[in-house]
């Protein structure tokens, strides 16, 4: 009887073991797959909140800033500013290369991108904007300094940008901050998505792109 149970016994932990060693295969997480496309998450920066407000004078009305962060491989991601014309983009202003750069090899999963537009008149000439863009992240910051032929007549300017964050896969290009403008002093309410820009007259538009 005492073999009997010996036995009983040793079939029932040889069970239980094996249970609990599929429960852990089961349970046991399944590594991220290298071919996956990283994620990438907008979150909208307000400049002037609190003691930021006096940095407006300097900055101007034509001012925006948001966070850019990445879940995943390191996406190779490029800012372009684009010059919009009767909803259609018509010429590039500028590009910065890989956002998502850090020092001694090692990528910084967030940036910070303040942007800045002034316009520039000089009598008897054709007016421009500077277009100010300044990248911050863990190694350190770069202000670079676009400019763009701008047409007097525009004269009413607004800003597009997103109220709420908002992430997407690192893929297709995606619409990020602009700025509209029109010469018959009226301004149409708009948001990044392709068909709000496709009725603007004018407009400086900024895409995040992705390169493989």
């Amino acid at each position: 009887m005492r073999h009997d149970s010996s036995i009983q016994i040793a079939c029932v932990l040889i069970l239980l073991l094996s249970l609990t060693g599929c429960v852990a295969e089961r349970e046991k997480p399944v590594p991220e797959s290298k071919d996956k496309p990283p994620e990438v998450t907008l979150t909208p920066v307000d400049l002037f909140k609190g003691d930021g407000a006096k940095f407006q004078p300097f900055l101007g009305a034509m001012s925006g800033a948001f966070k850019l962060r990445y879940e995943g491989n390191k996406p190779n991601a490029n800012l372009d500013i684009d010059i919009w014309k009767n909803g259609k983009k018509v010429a590039s202003s500028g590009s910065i290369g890989d956002l998502f750069f850090g020092s001694d090899d090692r990528a910084s999963h967030e940036v910070e991108v303040n942007i800045s537009i002034d316009t520039v008149s000089i009598e008897g000439q054709d007016n421009f904007n500077k277009s100010k863009v300044d990248t911050i992240h863990d190694s350190g910051s770069s202000l670079v300094t676009f400019t763009t032929p701008w047409d007097k007549e525009l004269t009413a300017r607004s800003l597009i940008y997103n109220n709420e964050p908002r992430t997407f896969i690192a893929e297709k290009s995606v619409y990020v901050w602009g700025m509209q403008a029109t010469s018959t002093n009226e301004i149409r309410t708009a948001d990044l998505s392709l068909e709000s820009l496709s009725r603007l007259e004018r407009a400086i538009i900024f895409t995040l792109r992705f390169e493989d």
